[in-house]
C-alpha cells in the first residue's frame, strides 16, 4: 500500500510546487542603468570668465581741411597746390582687448588699439611761377613748394557690458581719443631769387568722454559661423592744440599757437566674421568705419580752419582666447 501512496504524495507535492511558481512575480535583473551606471554625460554650456582679444587693424583716414597752399604766379590764374591733395594711405596698427565676467549678464571691458603714423606728402615745380595766399607774399615769387603730414591715432576704452538676451549686449563707458597731425610746408624761391618761407604745423587733440554702443549677432548659420554688428556713439570734451612755427625771408608771415575746449562727437560701425575653432579659441575678420567731427587736423591752423571731420575706415582681424 505504501508502494502504491509515494507516488501520489509526489504528483500532489509537484502541483503545489508549480502553483506557487506561477503566483509568483518573475525576478527582474539590475542593469547598468538602474545602478546610475552608464547614465548619458550631462553636457554643461562653457561660459567663460576671462575672454583677451588681439590683432590688428589696418585703417584709411580722410585728409586734412583744405587750404590753399600754392597758386600760380601771378595770383588768381588757379591753385596747384591744396593741403587737401595730401591724401594719406591705409596705415596698420595693434588691437587688443581684455573682458572680464563679472555676473551672468554683467562684464567689465578694457580695449586698445592705434595707428603710429599716416604719411603724405606732395612737391610741386614751377620756377618763377609760384606765389600763395596763406601770407602775404606782395611781389615775391617761388619756385617750388613741398608739403607734407603725418598723422597718428590712438585709442582707449573701458566699457561696463550688459548683455540683454541671447544676441545683444548694451555697453557704456568712457573713452580717450588721441589725434594727432603734424604738418610743415616749404615755399622755396632761392633758385630763381632769394626768399623763402616755411612752417612747421601742429594739431593736436584730446578727447575724452562717455560712450554708449550695442554689440550682437546679426546671422549665424552654423553652431560655429556667425556675423557680429558693433555700433558705438558718444560725446566727447576735445582739449586742442592748435598752432604754427614761421620761418624764413617773408616778415609777414608769423608764428602763432592757441588752445580750445569744444564738444566733438565720434561714431563707430562695424561688421565682423567669426568662426569658433573651438569653443575656447574665435578667429575675427570684419570691416569699420569710425567718424570724429570737431577735431583740428592736418594744416588747419595755417587758413584759421579751427575744426571739422576725419573719416577712418578698414579692416580688423583678431583672435580671441577664453578661459
Amino acid at each position: 500500500m505504501s508502494q502504491r501512496l509515494l507516488p501520489t504524495v509526489l504528483a500532489i507535492l509537484a502541483s503545489a510546487v508549480g502553483a506557487a511558481s506561477a503566483a509568483r512575480p518573475p525576478i527582474q535583473s539590475l542593469s547598468t542603468k538602474d545602478l546610475g551606471l552608464g547614465l548619458p554625460k550631462q553636457e554643461t554650456p562653457f561660459e567663460p570668465n576671462w575672454s583677451v582679444e588681439a590683432g590688428a587693424v589696418m585703417f584709411h583716414r580722410s585728409a586734412g581741411p583744405s587750404v590753399p597752399l600754392a597758386e600760380s604766379a601771378p595770383p588768381g590764374q588757379g591753385t596747384i597746390l591744396n593741403a587737401a591733395d595730401l591724401e594719406f594711405g591705409f596705415e596698420a596698427g595693434p588691437y587688443v582687448s581684455l573682458s572680464k565676467q563679472v555676473t551672468e549678464r554683467l562684464a567689465g571691458e578694457i580695449l586698445y588699439f592705434g595707428m603710429g603714423g599716416w604719411h603724405a606728402r606732395r612737391s610741386v615745380a614751377l620756377p618763377a611761377g609760384i606765389t600763395t595766399t596763406v601770407f602775404d607774399a606782395g611781389s615775391t615769387v617761388f619756385d617750388r613748394i613741398d608739403a607734407w603730414s603725418e598723422s597718428q591715432l590712438d585709442n582707449v576704452e573701458l566699457n561696463v557690458v550688459y548683455r540683454l538676451s541671447g544676441r545683444f549686449d548694451l555697453l557704456c563707458g568712457f573713452r580717450w581719443v588721441g589725434l594727432e597731425d603734424t604738418s610743415g610746408v616749404l615755399w622755396d624761391g632761392r633758385e630763381s631769387g632769394a626768399d623763402f618761407a616755411s612752417a612747421s604745423v601742429w594739431a593736436d587733440n584730446q578727447l575724452y568722454g562717455l560712450q554708449v554702443g550695442l554689440d550682437g549677432t546679426l546671422w549665424r548659420p552654423s553652431t560655429r559661423l556667425y556675423l557680429d554688428g558693433l555700433l558705438k556713439a558718444g560725446v566727447f570734451s576735445n582739449q586742442m592744440s592748435i598752432g604754427r612755427d614761421a620761418g624764413g625771408t617773408m616778415p609777414e608771415f608769423s608764428s602763432s599757437a592757441r588752445e580750445i575746449t569744444r564738444t566733438s562727437v565720434l561714431g563707430e560701425l562695424g561688421l565682423f566674421g567669426v568662426f569658433e575653432v573651438t569653443e575656447r579659441i574665435a578667429l575675427s575678420l570684419g570691416y569699420e568705419v569710425m567718424w570724429i567731427d570737431g577735431v583740428a587736423s592736418g594744416l588747419s591752423a595755417l587758413d584759421r580752419h579751427d575744426v571739422g571731420t576725419v573719416f577712418c575706415h578698414g579692416a580688423r582681424a583678431t583672435i580671441e582666447a577664453r578661459w
